[in-house]
């Protein structure tokens, strides 16, 4: 044992502190961006609703108050919002953009229940006649022929139903391609608006960086295929949180960049736009996963997410997160002040509590964009335990006088525990089998989502990071024979870690690293189940 661990200690304690110190600066580093002309936007997507809300789908009745409220902020960004349904809210919100000198795109929503469709159409055009100044448009259905909920002639005699009766002009709205397959809607409307989502491209979306191009060159195939027609952009957008899809990446900056870049561009071509969203829409996160609350230009507090002009940082509270990070690094740093390390055991030591406390920070702010419920808190904190425990294990293996390591117990052993916390805590063995067992079913659910919800599902990579460095190790060449448990988890991990595999994601590529890492000492379980279990008749037959 060191005889004065502090000569370790403070010299560790330096060099990670300007580790973390400079990391952090270099991920908050303000980086240049183009510029929105004048800071302004063509038309943002509004739906009203109050700020911390936990309703899991679109929200009803919203109180004028905070309509107005909304509004007065937004119209420091623009003069036109577009809203999708004319019942509920919506004659609040025309009401206030009229005080406000505001235009509104007025949508009806259609699907396939008709007399929810004669509500909607009536609604709008009851607006329109009392706000013809304010509403410039209704617009008659969103994305129905995507959804497939109404034939292309029936939503086309619709839209020449209300364009005869509405005072103002009428527009459709959908994917390009779905219009370009249904001529007789593009024929009935005064205006087509085409939505072109490039993170949500197939098979696989561009990075933030080549959006816009992609975006106009959409733009400019749909207009040459219907000349004479006026064309819109009615959604365009960039996500700032949630899981990555090829090189299309969620962030901050990469939203900033989308939006101001698409903005510079469609103001010096003169397309005419709208952006999703005004404000992130918690909701959506339920059905879209973390990727779909985090679109809008200001947070659901109404706090703005970036400025159109200026330099724009992925992490501007990066002092913060820095100086969490140092504190958790010092706390963990310390103790390794009770083990027995030599030089070697401090610099590893060093190395995981730096991981350690990255990872938790990261844990952290995952949690604040994923979590809408007590439960995701609960796995928040579940995740943060199982950390800091796989930091333990590396800990003690550190040590130069470490003990023989145990085997873990069997799965079946482990969570038969769980009824006795008391024995539990008292066996190495069973804690072992408990950790292992709850970070492989928990590795395995989440592969398995990945696999059959692809496009929604959340890749935790920074909750699961350590613990399978940690299980790595540790149980390297030590996992028992009899574990077939763990066997075929393992081999459902390879498999989902396999099939989600996205070559240029890095989100994805770390996860099948991590797959690996948890599958890997479980082969020689593989390999005896296998061979106790194989095919009948492979073995030596009796006489």
């Amino acid at each position: 044992m060191i005889r004065h661990p502090g000569l370790f200690f403070l010299p560790a304690l330096a060099l990670g502190g300007l580790v973390i110190l400079l990391s952090w600066r270099s991920l908050g580093a303000p980086v240049p961006l183009p510029e929105v002309p004048d800071g302004r936007l063509d038309c943002l997507s509004y739906t009203p609703f109050e700020p911390g809300s936990r309703t899991t789908r679109t929200p009803g009745w919203v109180s004028p108050a905070r309509i107005d409220a909304d509004l007065q902020q937004l119209r420091a960004y623009t003069n036109c919002l577009r809203v999708y349904t004319p019942i509920g809210s919506t004659p609040a919100v025309i009401r206030a953009a009229e005080k406000l000198g505001m235009q509104v795109m007025l949508g009806a929503w259609i699907g396939s229940n008709l007399e929810q469709n004669d509500r909607e159409v009536a609604a709008a055009l009851e607006l329109a006649r009392r706000h013809p100044a304010t509403i410039s448009a209704i617009v008659v259905g969103n994305e129905v022929l995507l959804r497939r909920e109404m034939s292309p002639g029936k939503l086309a005699a619709l839209i020449r139903e209300v364009r005869e009766a509405s005072p103002v002009p009428v527009a459709y709205a959908d994917v390009a391609h779905f219009i370009d397959e249904a001529p007789e809607v593009a024929n009935a409307a005064d205006l087509l608006l085409i939505h072109i989502l490039p993170y949500w491209d197939e098979p696989e979306p561009p990075s933030a960086a080549a959006a816009v191009a992609q975006v106009m060159l959409v733009y400019e195939r749909f207009v040459a295929r219907w000349p004479g027609h006026e064309v819109m952009i009615g959604e365009t957008g960039w996500p700032s949180a949630g899981r990555q899809r090829g090189p299309g990446r969620p962030t901050l900056l990469n939203e900033a960049r989308f939006v101001r870049g698409f903005a510079a561009v469609a103001a010096a071509r003169g397309i005419r736009y709208n952006l999703i969203e005004a404000i992130d829409q918690p909701w959506k996160r339920t059905a879209e996963g973390t990727v779909g609350g985090y679109w809008g230009l200001l947070d659901e507090y109404r706090q703005p997410k970036f400025a159109l002009q200026g330099p724009v940082s992925d992490h501007p509270q990066w002092r913060s997160d820095a100086a969490a990070t140092a504190a958790l690094f010092a706390l963990l740093l310390a103790a390794g002040l009770g083990a027995r390390l030599r030089a070697a055991g401090w610099l590893g030591w060093t190395a995981v509590s730096l991981a350690c406390a990255f990872a938790l920070v990261f844990q952290w702010e995952t949690a604040l964009v994923m979590s809408r419920s007590m439960a995701g808190w609960i796995g928040a904190g579940i995740a943060a335990a199982a950390t800091l425990f796989a930091a333990g294990l590396l800990r003690t293996l550190l040590a130069h006088d470490a003990r023989p390591a145990v085997p873990p117990a069997s799965f079946a052993a482990a969570a038969a525990a769980l009824g006795r916390p008391v024995a539990l805590w008292r066996d190495a063995s069973l804690r072992l089998g408990a950790f292992a067992g709850l970070v492989m079913v928990a590795a395995a659910w989440i592969s398995l989502m990945l696999t059959v919800e692809p496009r929604h599902s959340d890749i935790p990579v920074a909750a699961f990071a350590l613990p399978a460095v940690a299980l790595a190790i540790r149980l390297a060449g030590r996992a028992g024979c009899d574990q077939r448990e763990a066997a075929l988890l393992a081999v459902l991990l390879l498999c989902c870690g396999l099939w989600q595999l996205e070559p240029e994601n890095p989100e994805s590529l770390a996860w099948l690293a991590i797959c690996l890492l948890l599958a890997l000492p479980w082969g020689g379980s593989l390999c005896s189940t296998l061979a106790r279990h194989g095919p009948r008749g492979s073995g030596p037959r009796s006489a």
